[in-house]
């Protein structure tokens, strides 16, 4: 029986043409994990949160007044950056700093409001639709508008002034923080709740001894915070 050799050439474009297939499958299947892999890489959020500030005074060993804030930050796929405030809302907090200028060595003070700024690193061991994380930082915590006791009294205007400014010395300090935190991911939006625990001010500041906060929110996905590298033909 002769041979049809002029089925060879068929067969071998044939079977360039489904190994061309076979190629572009696979590298549709690799454009589709490396997709799903960078999904969680390099995002933008956009959050608000709301819950409380725990604190001490120089008059008062602990308190706790509501706050609200908002944040941001950048997640790739185990770590992230997270930049944010919050401010806390109280009525008369009583604390007091240190004065020679006054009879009894003591300025006495009120405040309403406390106002926190933060940069943490956050890590997220697990990922998927709920979501541990920890995270270490640090920032910086305020008294804002801060007044002197109706009872205080001054025998001249420099004197005054002199305690306003160590009264606005002691209204601010640095602080390190831990925090761990739990989210719930549905599409582009994750509702989150965390614990915050920060290190005590200088000795002598209107606010003393260790800080803690109690803060649920939600943050929303803006997208991603790079370009992604495309190839391309000529």
């Amino acid at each position: 029986m002769r041979f049809p050799f002029r089925i060879i050439p068929l067969a071998v474009l044939a079977t360039a043409g489904l190994a061309g297939v076979a190629q572009a499958q696979s590298a549709q299947l690799k454009s589709a994990e490396v997709a799903k892999v960078g999904e969680n890489r390099f995002k933008w959020f956009f959050g608000v949160q709301g819950g409380a500030l725990f604190f001490g005074t120089q008059r008062q060993t602990q308190s706790g007044i509501p706050a609200a804030g908002a944040h941001v930050s950048v997640v790739s796929r185990r770590g992230g950056l997270q930049l944010g405030f919050e401010e806390g809302f109280g009525s008369e907090e009583p604390s007091a700093f240190v004065d020679a200028t006054s009879g009894t060595g003591i300025r006495q003070v009120e405040f309403d409001r406390i106002r926190r700024y933060g940069f943490n690193l956050t890590g997220y061991p697990v990922r998927g639709s709920i979501e541990p994380y920890l995270g270490v930082g640090f920032g910086m915590i305020q008294v804002v508008d801060w007044r002197f006791d109706p009872n205080e009294s001054f025998t001249s205007p420099t004197e005054a002034g002199l305690s306003t400014a160590l009264g606005n010395q002691a209204s601010a300090s640095a602080f390190a923080s831990f925090l761990a935190g739990l989210q719930f991911r549905v599409g582009r939006l994750a509702a989150f709740s965390q614990y915050q625990i920060s290190t005590a001010p200088r000795a002598g500041d209107l606010l003393r001894g260790t800080g803690h906060s109690l803060l649920g929110g939600l943050r929303f996905s803006l997208g991603s915070a790079r370009e992604d590298v495309k190839g391309g033909g000529y």
